[in-house]
């Protein structure tokens, strides 16, 4: 038996530990409708604005975030998510690499409506569109329990506690801001303090902005700083994204990226720019997605820089349930 089906043969095996095989994940079973309105609306220009940013018919933020896997959508959803991907990737200077991986998110009202379980690459930050800055693709999957202390319209605190590749277990504690900016543009931020085990202390930030251009367009500012106590230095990146919604399976993309250190000494590590075609087929729970993009990089700040084009390819299953009912 090969690694990537050992692999697999261990993912599905901490889905089943998570209490899947009680319930089974209906490919057409859909989220929460997203038309439904809060009970109580205040009537004033700002909580209007964002009645109709976050549950308006036309809220092109929510479906492309949703239609891209972006983790915000999963980590705040009270439905269960699943994500099976295998991943291909080829680029001129590390040639062909493969992968398996899952990732999502399994609601458990039954023992508590504040719990859920997420399964998720270890370290790889709170942002779907990671991806298009550098490749964390190298990771670990590993398990998080999260507790959802307080959950407010604007704001939430969860607790975590999880066990990480290496078998040592870590916390944390995160809190998650988001407002309407205007009536087309949302800004979301996030504090994340944690306890790596053996690893000591890291922190991570994250700031994200979606400006929504039409019915069919948004653009997406994406940022994070991360910082861990066992290694020299902080890491930093931003990408932006144009995205197209071309049809209810079809969505198109351009992004440009840029990753930075400030250990050994402050530089850009890597550029990159590229583009994403991401579709629907065959089935309404699977995908296909490619990503052919070009990466400026330094591997270290006395070297020269560096050129390659990559080429990425996705195929996804996704399975969702609601499970509050």
């Amino acid at each position: 038996m090969t690694a990537p089906e050992l692999r697999l043969i261990s993912l599905l095996s901490l889905a089943l530990m998570a209490g899947l095989h009680h319930t089974a994940l209906g490919a057409d079973s859909q989220p929460p409708d997203p038309e439904q309105p809060p009970a109580v609306i205040d009537d004033t220009w700002i909580d209007v604005g964002r009645h109709q940013i976050i549950t308006g018919a036309d809220n092109i933020a929510e479906w492309m975030n949703d239609f891209f896997g972006d983790v915000r959508t999963e980590e705040d959803a009270p439905f269960s998510t699943l994500r099976l991907r295998y991943e291909q990737e080829w680029d001129e200077a590390n040639q062909f690499d493969s992968d398996i991986k899952l990732r999502g998110k399994v609601y458990l009202p039954q023992l508590n409506e504040r719990l859920s379980l997420l399964f998720d690459d270890e370290d790889t930050g709170e942002t779907g569109r990671d991806d298009l800055l550098i490749d964390e693709r190298d990771t670990a999957e590993n398990v998080t329990l999260q507790y959802r202390a307080k959950e407010e319209e604007r704001y939430s605190i969860d607790y975590r506690v999880g066990i990480r590749s290496s078998l040592n277990l870590k916390g944390s504690v995160r809190y998650k801001y988001e407002y309407p900016l205007a009536e087309t543009l949302i800004g979301t931020f996030s504090q994340e303090a944690l306890y790596l085990g053996g690893d000591g202390f890291a922190s991570k930030t994250r700031f994200e902005l979606d400006k929504i251009l039409s019915e069919d367009k948004l653009l997406q500012f994406h940022n994070k700083i991360d910082w861990e106590e066992n290694e020299s230095g902080i890491t930093w990146n931003s990408s932006l994204s144009l995205d197209r919604r071309l049809s209810e399976k079809k969505a198109f993309g351009y992004f440009v990226g840029v990753l930075g250190r400030t250990h050994p000494e402050s530089y850009v590590d890597t550029y990159s720019v590229g583009v994403r075609y991401r579709q629907n087929f065959y089935r309404p729970w699977l995908f296909g997605e490619v990503q052919p993009s070009y990466r400026w990089y330094k591997e270290h700040p006395d070297f020269d820089r560096e050129g390659a084009a990559v080429i990425f390819f996705r195929l996804e299953a996704v399975f969702q349930k609601d499970l509050s009912r």
